[in-house]
């Protein structure tokens, strides 16, 4: 692979997302179709990539996975969570394993350079916003505003959730990423009111 290819693949992405993490560390990442795209522009079209293997754990799925970029081959593993209702049954593991392969692609990328500069920031953050009311979040029917939300939204939230994510074109994997995005967590795992938020989102959009 020649330096101008390197080159490309290696510069810096100017936006990196950002999640909650565990123990309320915020973790930076790049999103999938953000890898493609380099990989596409770098390469011009001349890579490939495969899952060679598999597996199905009793919490999460693992990928083995082969990026082939011109003469060069590199492998990765990738792993997801599987995504469970609030019965615990699990969702789609397709879908959990498209996440895991995504994932096995990030990794695999990285040996390529690909994602492992700094990101470049554009622009200055905006200045935080005048001190005002405090602004209290939307509660679902039943809830008093102000007491936090432990319990996990109802089965009827959980299908409606689906039933317009369907209606809006977007496909399990989206969904998840959005829940992702908005609350940290996947759908599965929201409460009643932040189901209830989403459904408003989802209605709206």
């Amino acid at each position: 692979m020649d330096n101008e290819k390197l080159r490309l693949l290696s510069r810096p992405f100017t936006e990196i997302k950002t999640r909650p993490g565990r123990n309320g560390q915020a973790i930076q990442y790049i999103e999938g179709h953000a890898i493609v795209h380099r990989l596409n522009e770098a390469l011009a079209g001349d890579w490939s990539f495969r899952v060679l293997e598999r597996e199905v754990l009793e919490q999460e799925v693992l990928v083995l996975v082969e990026l082939c970029a011109g003469d060069v081959t590199k492998h990765a593993f990738g792993g997801s969570e599987l995504t469970r209702t609030r019965e615990g049954k699990v969702v789609s593991i397709a879908d959990d394993l498209k996440s895991a392969a995504t994932d096995a692609l990030k990794k695999a990328a990285t040996l390529l350079g690909v994602g492992l500069q700094p990101c470049v920031v554009e622009e200055a953050p905006p200045a935080p916003p005048p001190p005002g009311p405090k602004l209290v979040p939307p509660v679902a029917d039943g809830e008093e505003p102000g007491v936090p939300d432990t319990n996990r939204l109802t089965r009827k939230q959980a299908e409606f959730i689906a039933k317009l994510a369907h209606t809006n074109g977007l496909g399990r994997g989206e969904l998840e990423e959005l829940a992702r995005k908005r609350y940290g967590k996947t759908s599965a795992f929201l409460s009643v009111r932040e189901a209830s938020d989403l459904i408003r989102a989802l209605n709206a959009a």
